[in-house]
């Protein structure tokens, strides 16, 4: 029958097309299972893989061979992730090193005495405090290197490369500039009542803030200045007796936080003082900031207390976490969690919930400690090297 006929020939191309797509899915499967075991055999970690597709907040792995790294010192290395880039300062150079392989990716002879660096965004800014020579790069080149007159006592900079650092002249008074990329300098404020002992620069570089130490009825005085640039006449100026600034910093939503020895402040709008912890009711341990400038703070009741605690300070003025700990903490840093290095362990911490998330053991000699997903990057002498924490449960 025709009708029959044209019914089986149907379903004969039916069949031979499920025929086609179960070939091609054993094939694919077949393609897909050979490839994990290759990627087995060669111990891929997909989190890494992943890492360098995204970013270092989903995971990282290292080469074997990477680390430890040696630098070219003898006083020591100062840390840092700018972009998720190690910075490695030394009283001789900088080198900008890819955290998976150790390769340099830039570097630069300075020979500061005593170098001071800051970086917001692609850029760092290299003072060598108590001297005159000041520096701006990126990480990858260098900007310019300018000699002053006077001697620079603190900077800052911004995102868009405007920097912001305060000099002492001969007759011992202090001066505020804020400069651009380009040398051009934005502001030149002679500082007559005060010496200035910290500033700081928004990530923008359209604002900034400094703090001027003074002696009033015999007690010590800091006065804070925020300014917008353009503007003559501080947004705002707010006065701390007996109190001794360690610190400013902005947020990326462009709050200010002043730290002192016994106090915290957060400035809201440039115009709004927030008390987070009241004067003379902490003792400064610890402070850094994670990756959106927002403080990560170690505070004791006293000096050379045994028990502190570890309080993450949101840009609200918000104490979000607290963490007690019954040893003093030699160095703190923050990315996707808290790393807290004491004198023979390192411990981490969920930033947002305070509970402990690893740990593992180490010595003295380790002096400090940043997270990158699971592993740790240490300095010792003057080495880099990388540890695992193991995962608390």
């Amino acid at each position: 029958m025709p009708s029959n006929q044209r019914e089986n020939a149907r379903k004969e191309k039916q069949l031979q097309k499920e025929r086609k797509i179960r070939i091609i899915i054993w094939a694919v499967l077949i393609i897909i299972a050979v490839g994990l075991a290759a990627m087995r055999v060669a111990e891929i970690d997909f989190s890494a893989l992943k890492s360098r597709l995204t970013g270092s907040h989903m995971g990282i792995t290292t080469e074997a061979d990477a680390y430890p790294y040696t630098l070219d010192t003898s006083a020591g290395v100062k840390l840092s992730l700018v972009n998720d880039k190690l910075v490695a300062l030394t009283d001789s150079s900088c080198r900008v090193l890819n955290p998976t392989d150790a390769k340099e990716m830039y570097s630069f002879s300075s020979g500061y005495a005593n170098p001071i660096m800051n970086s917001a965004g692609k850029y760092l800014f290299t003072i060598d405090q108590g001297s005159t020579r000041i520096r701006l790069d990126t990480i990858a080149e260098n900007v310019y290197e300018n000699t002053l007159k006077e001697t620079v006592i603190c900077g800052d900079v911004a995102k868009n490369g405007n920097v912001i650092y305060a000099c002492r002249n001969s007759k011992n008074k202090t001066e505020l500039i804020v400069m651009n990329s380009a040398l051009k300098k934005l502001v030149k404020l002679p500082v007559k009542d005060g010496y200035i002992v910290a500033v700081a620069i928004d990530s923008s570089g359209k604002r900034y803030s400094y703090a001027a130490v003074n002696s009033k009825d015999a007690k010590l005085v800091t006065t804070l200045y925020t300014f917008n640039l353009g503007d003559n006449e501080p947004k705002a100026t707010f006065e701390y007796t007996d109190s001794n600034v360690l610190d400013l910093q902005y947020t990326e939503s462009g709050e200010l936080y002043y730290v002192a020895n016994d106090t915290v402040h957060l400035i809201k709008s440039h115009k709004k003082d927030v008390e987070v912890f009241a004067h003379g009711s902490v003792n400064t341990v610890l402070f850094n900031y994670t990756r959106d400038g927002e403080l990560v703070y170690v505070y004791s009741k006293y000096a050379d207390a045994r028990e502190n605690e570890i309080a993450y300070v949101n840009s609200g003025g918000k104490v979000k976490t607290s963490i007690k700990v019954k040893q003093k903490p030699k160095f703190i840093s923050a990315t996707n969690d808290i790393c807290v290095l004491f004198s023979d362990k390192l411990v981490t911490y969920s930033l947002t919930k305070g509970d402990e998330r690893g740990r593992v053991a180490c010595d003295d000699s380790v002096t400090s400690a940043y997270k990158i997903s699971s592993k740790i990057f240490i300095t010792r002498h003057q080495l880099i090297d990388v540890v695992e924490t193991k995962v608390e449960k």
